[in-house]
């Protein structure tokens, strides 16, 4: 399993939230993501391995599972079942 635990949007000059540019995740549940990749890398990653990404979050001292990654037309990533074009990872902390 892949946990995505912190998310880095891309901003326009006045610092508005465009899209998910790059993310931290890891393999283990247990321990806080170190590893960084890129949106595009994900998406291939979540396509050739589907049904293997989940969101994680440090809740009450220790790491919960989230919600389970889709893509949406190649291009977006959402923890929802929706079909809006559109990223979505839930409440992801920013980096």
């Amino acid at each position: 399993m892949v946990y995505i635990d912190a998310v880095h949007y891309a901003t326009d000059k006045y610092g508005n939230e465009l899209y998910i540019e790059k993310m931290k995740w890891t393999n283990n549940l247990n321990v806080q993501a170190s590893q960084e990749c890129t949106k595009q890398q994900m998406i291939k990653f979540i396509n050739q391995n589907p049904n293997c990404t989940k969101t994680k979050y440090y809740r009450g001292y220790r790491w919960v599972e989230g919600e389970d990654v889709r893509v949406i037309d190649n291009a977006y990533l959402r923890t929802d079942a929706n079909r809006i074009k559109a990223d979505n990872l839930g409440s992801l902390p920013r980096y």
